[in-house]
């Protein structure tokens, strides 16, 4: 007890020991003890590898005009991150309920209530950047130069005033669309806000040398007229990374008060937003949507419409998906940025990989996120019935997500996008097999955190990924060595196949 019980300290202590309960949980069953050995294990490696990087980066950035604009892009990819982040708990915060609805319902000030779960939201943000940046920052201490320190003041003020944005937007998100649709619109703002600043990087990293370079000098110029003109406080972030402390701990204070500032006005917003989320999210269409609804014979049609409809109102699951895929598309960017390799090269892998990754958190979602488990084990119906109706729902998702690339890669080479199209359904099936054969329930809400329940599962999903694209770049190079990767693939598939248990045994 660090201080009395309903004040802001001690309802920021409870947030926090919340939030280490649910990073616990992502470790699986496992103990207390081997949960902070891993941390403790993290972070020595974390350090080794920051001691031998620090160096080099040192003397890149020190001194150099150069290193401005590369600085900022860090600090540019860090905030929007942290923002999204925010706004993933915003709508988290408000959805989950959790014990929300106790503390509104406390004689505590809503604007109290909002501070400490702001607080655990900025906390989180801190932690999601500060696992990879920090280590950077002790190491250059104590290689001498304690000025590395201001990271955390600076992170912790880059924290702050992402929450405070990320709280804001989505209580205007609130107001704008209404509980029904505000849950989708604030996830896919999340995700839109996380992945549009990698994927403008890589735009950028694929333009022509003297595009960039003009790019390059109007970025400088423009850093440098903030910096001089009438808005200096853009440059405090700059001047921070950089090892100023003044403007390290003048950004904490600026970014502590607007944050106090943000928490004390939207209290009561966040009160009555709370409310309305609690209530039955209703549509346009009323109770009648569901009366509408017309079932065909046949286990795999009722099936594969049980599970579209599923996928349809559940709004985490697109903010998830378009992570991974966002994330996967810089690997082609390097590889279209290659001038020995053809533009099919870098387009059919990608297409391959981001089929069976996409594939697998389907294929989870649809039998280890089964919320009936029970209705389809009384069910009058066989194991293969089960498993065939399970695929066939994953393969519409997966069709509309992977159109437009295939036919981008279709007016380059239709020849390799109909092999790209053959090997794409192969990733995708094995992959989805994978997690038919293992089946591990859980919340539908875990689904990137799938793999804490077994990291075997976990690797062998990334191998085959792996093997697959190995397999479409040897094909196109008409090369035999594809069926090297080919035999590799339904070794490990037959192996996992005979390790495994089909879902509707498992069930039953």
């Amino acid at each position: 007890m660090i201080s009395s019980p309903g004040t802001l300290p001690w309802l920021v202590a409870h947030d926090l020991r919340l939030s280490w309960r649910s990073f616990s949980g992502m470790m699986g069953e496992a103990s207390a003890r081997h949960v902070w050995g891993a941390v403790i294990a993290g972070v020595i490696a974390l350090h080794g590898i920051a001691l031998a990087i620090v160096p080099w980066l040192t003397s890149w950035l020190d001194g150099t005009k150069a290193g401005d604009v590369p600085l900022a892009t860090a600090l540019a990819c860090c905030f929007t991150w942290m923002t999204a982040h925010s706004l993933f708990g915003a709508a988290r915060t408000l959805y989950a309920r959790g014990d929300l609805d106790l503390l509104l319902g406390s004689p505590l000030p809503p604007w109290r209530v909002l501070a400490a779960k702001a607080v655990g939201i900025a906390a989180g943000s801190f932690g999601s950047v500060a696992m990879l940046v920090l280590p950077l920052a002790n190491a250059g201490a104590a290689l001498g130069n304690p000025t590395w320190l201001s990271a955390y003041p600076l992170l912790a003020g880059l924290a702050l005033l992402a929450a405070a944005i990320g709280i804001s937007i989505t209580l205007a998100i609130y107001a704008y669309a209404g509980p029904a649709r505000a849950r989708v619109l604030t996830q896919m703002t999340g995700a839109v806000i996380a992945g549009s600043f990698v994927l403008s990087a890589q735009v950028v990293a694929a333009l022509p040398a003297a595009w960039r370079q003009s790019l390059l000098s109007w970025l400088e110029s423009v850093m440098s007229a903030h910096a001089a003109g009438p808005f200096p406080l853009l440059h405090l972030p700059m001047a921070a990374a950089r090892g100023d402390v003044a403007a390290a701990v003048l950004l904490l204070a600026l970014a502590a008060a607007l944050f106090l500032t943000a928490t004390a006005l939207l209290g009561h917003n966040f009160a009555e937003a709370s409310q309305a989320a609690a209530g039955p999210a209703t549509s346009d269409h009323g109770s009648t949507a569901i009366g509408r609804h017309r079932y065909r014979a046949g286990l795999a049609a009722n099936l594969r419409s049980k599970e579209w409809r599923l996928l349809a109102r559940d709004p985490a699951v697109f903010s998830q998906l378009s992570l991974q895929i966002i994330y996967t598309v810089p690997v082609a960017v390097i590889l279209l940025r290659s001038e020995t390799l053809p533009t099919a090269f870098a387009l059919a892998p990608t297409i391959v990989v981001i089929a069976a990754q996409v594939s697998a958190s389907l294929a989870w979602l649809t039998v280890s996120g089964e919320d009936a488990p029970e209705l389809i084990a009384t069910a009058p119906v066989t194991p293969d019935a089960v498993d065939t109706g399970k695929l066939t729902a994953v393969a519409l998702p997966l069709l509309v997500i992977l159109a437009l690339p295939l036919a981008g890669l279709a007016i380059v080479s239709w020849r390799v996008a109909l092999l790209t199209v053959v090997v794409a359904a192969a990733a995708a099936t094995s992959t989805a097999l994978l997690n038919f054969w293992h089946p591990m329930p859980s919340n539908r809400r875990g689904m990137l955190r799938r793999h804490s329940q077994s990291k075997l599962i976990g690797m062998a999903e990334h191998a085959l990924a792996f093997i697959w694209a190995s397999v479409i770049v040897l094909a196109m190079l008409s090369s035999q060595l594809a069926l090297a990767p080919l035999a590799v693939a339904a070794v490990l598939l037959a192996f996992f196949r005979r390790k495994g248990t089909r879902l509707g045994a498992t069930l039953k």
